[in-house]
């Protein structure tokens, strides 16, 4: 007994992160715990696609490139990408999570938000997803710029990532912060090309 209740005081004044599961008997004191191991890793997109509002029932899950634009109002387009969310260690939580989408354009200036995909939608497909059936947007965006030669324009979307590990993965959404705008389009890179869209992780 006076082992158990030194193992109790120790345990007290010193927390262990992770899971903790204890036992003791005649011959001791057993302690097990399951800690972080810290990590990163990059996936491509498993799906994406464009949805447009000029051609609001026309689906484009097999085109090479997505785009989103604002050409004026009533005529609007939005990305969607989902990523197959990778497995991270026992008891981590996400440090770091970048979005990247590959673009040949040189239009520049332009903030771009990147939003969760409602989870509470039914799950988009490349074949299915229009204007008029796309999920709507939740929670904040992560925004930036767009970069005025081709390359990947990246978001700090650290944020948006634990949402999809906890409730239904529904992908991301691009889109002009201010739509209906009569501006210029980009177009991006879909993930059969050789420049993927792409999510960085890190966790510890």
């Amino acid at each position: 007994m006076v082992v158990a209740v030194g193992l109790t005081l120790a345990l007290a004044q010193q927390p262990v992160r992770g899971a903790f599961a204890g036992s003791s008997d005649s011959t001791g004191s057993q302690v097990a715990t399951a800690s972080c191991f810290p990590g990163s890793t990059t996936v491509n997109a498993t799906a994406d696609s464009t949805v447009n509002q000029a051609a609001a029932t026309t689906t484009a899950g097999a085109d090479a490139y997505m785009i989103v634009a604002s050409l004026g109002p009533a005529n609007n387009r939005r990305t969607f990408v989902r990523f197959a969310m990778p497995a991270i260690s026992s008891g981590c939580t996400i440090t770091a999570a970048t979005l990247r989408l590959y673009t040949d354009g040189a239009d520049a200036g332009r903030t771009l938000g990147v939003y969760r995909a409602s989870p509470a939608a039914p799950l988009w497909t490349e074949a299915g997803l229009n204007w008029n059936n796309q999920p709507v947007t939740a929670g904040a965006a992560a925004t930036a710029l767009t970069v005025p030669a081709p390359g990947y324009l990246s978001w700090t979307v650290t944020a948006l990532v634990p949402a999809l590990y906890t409730g239904a993965n529904n992908g991301f959404v691009v889109r002009d912060q201010a739509e209906n705008g009569g501006g210029p389009w980009q177009q991006y890179f879909a993930r059969q090309t050789a420049n993927p869209p792409r999510l960085d992780i890190s966790w510890g």
